[in-house]
């Protein structure tokens, strides 16, 4: 016997839909804001592009609208999966869940997920100017408190003081992130590079770019230019320091092209010693 549509069936059928639809929105706005950098929503701005106010608003304000997008995707998903359970169960008896996780797993990993995302990848600029109004104001204005009151809720049953601001993206997610476009031709393997320096000089303490006090190389303000040139060039430093009385007592730091450029005018202030 073929399953009949009655009613409430087709009504069902019209929200999951609906939902479905709304989910794969979502994840698009999820997607393109995620990738958006202040200076690109700022570059938009300039160029006048519509929905482009909005962005600049968002991306300054990220986790708060951020979290509010992610609590959205969460609800729509589960509603709508419960309601996929409840059609097929109606229409396929004892088998209806099964085949309802089968079809909601293929349509919204498909609808919801691997294609808007895509799109969304594929088309950033455009798919967030698209999305920043319903960013802005429904996830904003509905599930805003409800988003913050629930990370309130999971900040105190996890161990320590929490968090007061999310989600955040790691360094190593960064650096996933910088491979994936150098190797898709985004950014230039410079640029990569620059990243992962940058991420590398955050991690970097002081003792491993200190000089000891008993290896500081300095010189003695009485010293001519041509052997403060000569010192720095057996010693391969471009700066030293000037001690004056004693080592406690640096009077300035001599940068060695300065040096270079007076030993060669020649007879300048200063050119006898330092």
């Amino acid at each position: 016997m073929e399953p009949q549509l009655n009613s409430t069936d087709l009504w069902l059928l019209v929200v999951t839909l609906v939902l479905i639809l709304v989910a794969a929105v979502l994840a698009v706005a999820e997607t393109s804001i995620t990738r958006m950098s202040r200076a690109r929503a700022a570059a938009l701005q300039e160029q006048q592009r519509r929905g482009a106010e909005r962005l600049v608003r968002i991306v300054d304000n990220l986790e708060r609208d951020l979290n509010a997008v992610y609590l959205s995707v969460n609800v729509v998903q589960v509603v709508q999966s419960a309601l996929v359970g409840v059609l097929a169960g109606r229409l396929f008896g004892s088998l209806g869940v099964a085949i309802g996780v089968v079809l909601n797993v293929m349509v919204l990993f498909t609808i919801a997920e691997a294609a808007p995302k895509t799109w969304a990848l594929q088309h950033t600029d455009r798919a967030a100017l698209m999305t920043a109004g319903l960013v802005e104001w429904i996830p904003g204005l509905v599930v805003r408190w409800p988003a913050r009151l629930l990370i309130g809720v999971a900040n105190v049953i996890l161990p320590g003081k929490g968090l007061k601001k999310g989600p955040f993206v790691t360094e190593e997610e960064i650096l996933a992130l910088a491979v994936e476009a150098a190797e898709a031709a985004v950014i230039e393997k410079s640029e990569r590079e620059l990243i992962e320096s940058i991420i590398d000089f955050g991690d970097t303490v002081a003792r491993e770019v200190m000089v000891p006090r008993p290896d500081m190389v300095a010189v003695d303000r009485e010293m001519s230019v041509s052997e403060t040139v000569e010192l720095s060039i057996e010693r391969g430093l471009a700066r030293l320091p000037v001690l004056g009385d004693n080592a406690d007592d640096v009077v300035g730091v001599v940068n060695v092209k300065d040096a270079v450029r007076a030993e060669r005018e020649g007879g300048g202030p200063g050119a006898s010693s330092m």
